[in-house]
C-alpha cells in the first residue's frame, strides 16, 4: 500500500472516534438515545448471541457438524453406487438375454419349478449342459462333407 492510503485510514478511524465521542456528549447531555428502539432491539440480539456463545459446547457442535456430512458423503457415495451397479445390471442382463436368444439357448425356466433361485440356475445350467452333449453327438455322427 501506499503511505497515502494509511495516512487516510487512520484518518478515517480518528474521525470515527471523535463522532462517537460526540454522539455520547450528546446522548449524556439530552439524557436519550439517538435511534434508542433500534439500539435497544440490536443490544437485545447481541445479548442473546453473547449467551449462546458463552454457552455453547463447540467441540460437540463441530463434532456433530463433521459426523453430519461424512454421514450425508457417505450415504451419496453409496446411493450413486447402487444406481451405478443396477444400470450395469440392466446392461448386462439384456447382453446376457441377447446371446442367450443369438445362440438358441433356453431362457432360466420360470415355470415355478423351484422358488429358490440357486435351483433354477442349477436346473438351467444342466439344461444347457444337456444340450451341448447332443449338439456334440448330432456333430460327430454327421458325415463330414
Amino acid at each position: 500500500m501506499r503511505p497515502m492510503t494509511y495516512l487516510i485510514l487512520i484518518a478515517v478511524s480518528f474521525l470515527l472516534l471523535g463522532g462517537f465521542l460526540l454522539l455520547t456528549a450528546f446522548e449524556r447531555g439530552r439524557g436519550l438515545r439517538v435511534a434508542g428502539v433500534w439500539r435497544n432491539r440490536l443490544d437485545a440480539k447481541t445479548a442473546r448471541m453473547m449467551f449462546v456463545v458463552r454457552h455453547v459446547d463447540w467441540g460437540a457442535f463441530v463434532r456433530h457438524l463433521a459426523v453430519t456430512a461424512f454421514e450425508r458423503v457417505a450415504h451419496d457415495l453409496a446411493h450413486a453406487t447402487l444406481v451405478l451397479v443396477r444400470a450395469l445390471e440392466r446392461l448386462l442382463t439384456r447382453m446376457v438375454k441377447y446371446l442367450r436368444e443369438r445362440r438358441g439357448a433356453s431362457p432360466l425356466p420360470e415355470d415355478g419349478t423351484s422358488e429358490r433361485p440357486v435351483e433354477r440356475a442349477m436346473l438351467h445350467v444342466r439344461a444347457a449342459l444337456r444340450k451341448a452333449r447332443f449338439a456334440k453327438r448330432e456333430r460327430a455322427a454327421s458325415p463330414k462333407e
